[in-house]
């Protein structure tokens, strides 16, 4: 054996000794705090245990959904003299990896631009395209090294993002089909990177609900994560997020691999986890479970981080607005007018009529359930929760006919209670034995003139639903995806919830009684 043969089985050897063979991976997830971070100290307490223990070995990700939700959150995002909240939080601990959720992109370029700028982790979103580049505006993927392994991680977003979010909130982005983005980028990645873990993070929810279009639309479906897990070969694990609701568990693709799938959940309420054996040559080892944190201690540093920005918010939060003189309650809707929904209608038809526009028809719905504002003075506070949303304001031209059948749709669709509008302007009755399409009688409208079903009316609405949210102008009016803009009369520039407290604040003390513009019978 010459010299130079010695050489090299010495050099193989080294190589082989300092070569990975085997090591345990924590990958843990939160998703869809929507600005909770008041509670998400328990959260914080234990990502940090465990920060101190596992080191490198553990990999934190967020799934989006951060910058709206709250009071807090929404003084950061129009405060420009401090780093967002959400940016502080997501360095603090700090993150690996952030994805773009849909109610962050509602927040505004102005907003998400400057967060994002201010993180010290990749932000990624494959299928959100700068059409001045037609490239990915946000990172598409990361490759993480731990141990000697390679991990890849691809980020993407639920493309209804158009459906609810306003042009000029999102200028000069395109949302592109996340199930087409999984599948081109999954090929990519394994072609180019070789990883030896393949990683999703989708802001996507996990399969179509009864309300969603159908997954033949160019959009694809809304919620594709079981779509892509089952459908899409080449995932090891995938996070997700958007629908609020938690889950662990594994499920086989079409090849007959088997895809761990994981969402925390919303709102600080725990932590997904996924533990990953890796070792070369063989297929990961993956166990996933949610970890509730209730009861665990509350991170002080954390809470110390955010006492400045809970301070801000209070000062804000406790401005008085106007007198309510009797209690309210959201769910009063479901049994007939509710001054809940009404002073919503009052001040959308006063809203527009001030900008020199008439509305005939108001459309409106509670946008959570279970909800009660006492009587008493209102705070800014109060308006946070009666509309917890940044929706802005639209009126859209309707037929009489696709008023009735907006609003047998929404009848239809009533849980969950966001999609339960109900209209004022209008005198109506709802027959609730009848099937969809027959529970509708439009009486008259509110003055006692007729209401003509050929006639075009100008309705006033949100933001959400005039752009085709809940699918009642697309399911319930029947109008393609794309040619509901062609119906929009007016958008605001503000949100619905900004409007709502000016107008409540000129107006100094509400009303006692609702409209009373509809019954069921």
């Amino acid at each position: 054996m010459n010299i130079k043969h010695v050489f090299m089985i010495a050099l193989t050897a080294l190589f082989a000794s300092c070569s990975p063979k085997e090591t345990t991976l924590t990958f843990i997830e939160t998703t869809d705090t929507h600005g909770r971070y008041d509670e998400f100290a328990n959260d914080a307490y234990v990502i940090k245990q465990m920060k101190a223990q596992l080191g490198d070995k553990l990999v934190l990700l967020d799934n989006g959904d951060d910058v709206q939700g709250t009071a807090f959150q929404y003084c950061s995002n129009q405060d420009a003299e401090h780093p967002n909240l959400v940016s502080e939080v997501l360095n603090y601990f700090p993150y690996d990896v952030v994805v773009v959720g849909n109610h962050d992109i509602e927040a505004g370029r102005k907003v998400f631009d400057r967060l994002y700028s201010e993180v010290k982790m990749p932000v990624l979103a494959a299928n959100v395209i700068d059409e001045s580049t037609s490239e990915p505006y946000f990172t598409p993927y990361v490759m993480l090294e731990r141990e000697g392994f390679k991990i890849a991680v691809l980020g993407l977003t639920t493309p209804y993002v158009v459906t609810w979010v306003p042009d000029r909130l999102r200028p000069g982005l395109r949302f592109e089909q996340l199930e087409a983005a999984a599948a081109k980028w999954v090929n990519l990645i394994q072609e180019k990177e070789h990883p030896d873990l393949m990683i999703g993070m989708l802001h996507s929810g996990w399969e179509p609900q009864a309300q969603n279009l159908p997954p033949d639309h160019p959009l694809g479906r809304e919620n594709a994560t079981k779509w892509v897990a089952e459908n899409i070969p080449g995932f090891d694990l995938i996070f997700y997020g958007h629908d609020h609701r938690a889950k662990a568990e594994k499920v086989m693709n079409i090849a007959g691999d088997p895809v761990y799938v994981l969402n925390s959940g919303n709102r600080g309420q725990g932590l997904a986890k996924a533990e990953v054996t890796l070792a070369k040559g063989k297929k990961p080892h993956i166990s996933v479970e949610l970890l509730p944190t209730d009861g665990e201690e509350k991170d002080e540093a954390f809470l110390a981080m955010l006492q400045p920005y809970l301070d801000r918010a209070m000062a804000y939060q406790d401005q008085e607005v106007a007198e309510l003189p009797v209690s309210i309650s959201s769910d009063e809707v479901f049994h007939g007018p509710c001054l809940w929904v009404d002073e919503i209608h009052r001040c959308q038809f006063e809203t527009v009529e001030a900008e020199g526009i008439h509305a005939d028809i108001s459309m409106a719905a509670p946008l959570s359930g279970g909800k009660s504002i006492e009587a008493g003075m209102l705070k800014v506070k109060d308006f946070f929760t009666w509309y917890p949303f940044e929706n802005s304001l639209a009126v859209m031209a309707l037929t009489g006919k696709e008023v009735k059948d907006f609003l047998e749709y929404a009848y239809e669709m009533k849980s969950p209670i966001y999609n339960f509008d109900c209209a004022a302007g209008i005198i109506y009755e709802v027959t609730d034995k009848n099937p969809m399409g027959e529970r509708i009688h439009i009486v008259s409208m509110a003055d006692g003139t007729p209401f003509d079903m050929d006639k075009t009316y100008n309705v006033v609405m949100n933001s959400y639903r005039s752009m085709g949210g809940g699918n009642h102008l697309i399911n319930g009016v029947g109008w393609a995806q794309e040619e509901i803009k062609d119906h929009v009369v007016w958008q605001s520039d503000r949100d619905l919830r900004s409007l709502f407290i000016d107008w409540a604040k000129e107006k100094g003390d509400l009303d006692t009684e609702p409209l009373n513009c509809w019954k069921i019978k």
